[in-house]
């Protein structure tokens, strides 16, 4: 197994110890869970595409490395994901995000009304973009797939995705810095990636209840603030906060902002995928289509006469 391959390993291995380790508050939920799924870590390694650990060889951090991933963006099913956004600032940042119906979350991503109402540093990110790759990290087995009812850990694939995807984003460094250090072993570099735009935890992502809190007041990239500051934000310790799960913070009531935000990105609608037509029918708009119908018949009655 290459250096690379080890590394990573490593980094997994040390993640699964971490969540069966009784002071860690995720504990409860992933423990008992983690212990008798036998063959869980192979199991999640072997999720992971090849691509990716020639990427993490290669060492070479730019929006083409990530666009070499590649990976069928089409598929309908569970996979972890890596977005990679090109800032008009020429700095590359890097998402990873889950899904269990890929094709349609990043249809959901590509739809500027989706991203207008659903704010959060990730959309912010690509409402101030060049433009931006995504690429295939991990992909669990079918339904359908003759080993998939034998895998293990497989009676809890909300769980198998939560992992995953907490492991690449340690592996693209693309978590907080104060995450990172918490989760990666202690021979890996615990330093974040410049651009990395996970500010939620991966393990909360199907859980009910109350979320962690993370503070980025105190960040060093400029995007990261300015967001903040738009988003009417007060930067005190108590509240200069995103939740974890969602990564959306209070809702922006900024006319002028959203209307610039669908002159910047309806552009984005077909680059990708093509978006329905959103159409929505009123009362009055019924009134009017009713009256127009009726003045229609009238005269073509009048006329027969």
């Amino acid at each position: 197994m290459a250096a690379t391959a080890q590394e990573a390993r490593a980094v997994l291995k040390h993640l699964l110890a971490s969540l069966q380790d009784d002071e860690n508050p995720y504990s409860k939920r992933y423990k008992e869970w983690i212990k008798k799924s036998e063959g869980l870590e192979r199991f999640l390694f072997g999720c992971l595409r090849p691509e990716v650990l020639m990427f993490l060889k290669l060492g070479s951090w730019t929006a083409d490395a990530i666009r070499n991933i590649g990976g069928d963006l089409k598929l309908d099913g569970r996979a972890i994901y890596a977005h990679g956004i090109y800032g008009l600032d020429k700095r590359l940042r890097i998402y990873v995000g889950q899904s269990h119906y890929l094709a349609r979350r990043l249809k959901e991503h590509w739809n500027f009304r989706f991203r207008r109402d659903h704010p959060s540093l990730h959309y912010h990110a690509m409402q101030y973009s060049s433009f931006d790759i995504f690429s295939l990290l991990a992909v669990l087995p079918q339904p359908t797939h003759p080993s998939y009812h034998t895998a293990p850990g497989i009676d809890q694939p909300q769980l198998i995705l939560n992992i995953l995807e907490m492991w690449c984003c340690l592996l693209l460094r693309s978590l907080p810095e104060e995450t990172l250090q918490k989760y990666l072993p202690p021979s890996s570099n615990g330093d974040g990636f410049p651009g990395g735009l996970n500010i939620a935890s991966p393990l909360d992502h199907g859980e009910q209840g109350r979320r962690d809190w993370i503070d980025l007041s105190k960040s060093k990239d400029p995007l990261v603030l300015e967001y903040l500051e738009r988003s009417a934000i007060d930067f005190t310790p108590e509240q200069a906060r995103i939740e974890t799960r969602t990564e959306v913070s209070q809702p922006v009531a900024e006319s002028t902002r959203r209307q610039t935000y669908n002159d910047r990105q309806g552009h984005r609608q077909k680059r990708y995928y093509d978006d329905s037509l959103d159409v929505k029918v009123t009362p009055g708009a019924v009134l009017v289509i009713v009256a127009a119908v009726g003045l229609g018949v009238y005269w073509a009655t009048k006329k027969t006469r």
